[in-house]
């Protein structure tokens, strides 16, 4: 377990955060990351669009203000319940890490590296049927 994956609390003892251990994850920072610059350059490029996603921004910002006042008082008798999950879920998540490698890479590079795995076998296949369709004539 990195220091990178540990929150440290004040009595000095380390507590996971299982959201907080995705979000970290190269591909989906990364991802979030694009998703961002596209939203951005999208507003940039659109007032309309801009205006109206101001407008559904304010709307999102005061329903999650009001959704997490109103379920304090369930989180903080439920705090128990979900330290057990949390800490399954980082469990879960050290296994996935372990089995798959390509949680660690930037999206932009397993798309990269995806497109050259695909091509070739798609080459290779477009020129048997190709073959076979010439044999046929």
């Amino acid at each position: 377990m990195t220091a990178k994956k540990n929150q440290t609390l004040q009595n000095g003892s380390a507590k996971e955060n299982v959201l907080q251990r995705v979000l970290q994850l190269p591909v989906v920072s990364s991802t979030c990351e694009s998703l961002q610059r596209t939203y951005a350059s999208t507003k940039e490029a659109h007032p309309l669009m801009a205006s109206v996603c101001e407008v559904y921004e304010r709307g999102v910002q005061g329903a999650g203000a009001l959704a997490m006042w109103s379920v304090e008082p369930v989180v903080r008798r439920l705090e128990p319940q979900f330290a057990v999950a949390n800490n399954l879920a980082c469990r879960g998540l050290d296994h996935l890490e372990e089995k798959i490698p390509a949680l660690q890479y930037p999206v932009d590079k397993l798309a990269s590296e995806l497109k050259g795995t695909i091509s070739s076998p798609l080459q290779s296949a477009k020129s048997t049927i190709g073959n076979s369709m010439d044999k046929i004539m």
